[in-house]
């Protein structure tokens, strides 16, 4: 019983941890962990060390910090893997970046995503922002969004109460609307007062 609410705590995480990470473009894999994790939402995870994708029942997909390729679900999600070197827009406008692309893509839509390789960030035409994985600072967006670079040391809180943590960030960062941000270089979690989750890029779960 304890081992099954240890089970149910960190998984009702993670799906918060989805709702944190999605508005800032984020990509969070599980750090050591080399399969995926699907909810009961349909909430689907990849491991850093995956070498695959998966679409879950309600057509949501992740791809794995191993995966040289893409994948669209059939409702029109996407995910790029993170030895894969360019990007993919899906028929619904949604788009990503591969981890060893160089370069930013802009979908239909707005929305966008910045490759691992990219040194710079890019703002799409709908206030969308992302930051690629060289970037060492931030963007915040006109209409209050906000990322931040793989080489950025600290955060940044937007005038909307956006935050985003660089890849290079020690600690995490709840903003005064309850958004949070975990840096790359966290090594816990911390779930904000309004409920939303992030973990750190140096976060192991334990899943055995």
């Amino acid at each position: 019983m304890k081992r099954f609410l240890i089970y149910a705590f960190f998984f009702g995480c993670l799906g918060a941890l989805l709702l944190a990470q999605t508005s800032a473009n984020s990509v969070w894999r599980i750090p050591g962990y080399s399969s995926y994790v699907e909810l009961s939402d349909g909430t689907v995870f990849c491991g850093e060390g995956y070498g695959s994708y998966h679409e879950s029942r309600t057509g949501n997909v992740c791809a794995g910090g191993q995966y040289g390729s893409y994948q669209e679900s059939r409702t029109g999600e996407v995910a790029c893997g993170g030895q894969y070197g360019s990007y993919q827009e899906s028929h619904t406008g949604k788009v990503c970046a591969g981890g060893q692309y160089g370069s930013y893509q802009e979908s239909r839509t707005g929305e966008v995503a910045c490759g691992g390789q990219y040194g710079s960030y890019q703002e799409s035409h709908t206030g969308n922002v992302c930051a690629g994985g060289q970037y060492g600072s931030y963007q915040e967006s006109r209409t209050g969004e906000v990322a931040c670079g793989g080489q950025y040391g600290s955060y940044q809180e937007s005038h909307t109460g956006k935050v985003c943590a660089g890849g290079q960030y020690g600690s995490y960062q709840e903003s005064r609307t309850g958004e949070v941000a975990c840096g790359g270089q966290y090594s816990g979690y911390h779930k904000s007062r309004t409920g939303k989750v992030c973990f750190g890029g140096l976060y192991r779960p334990a899943f055995n």
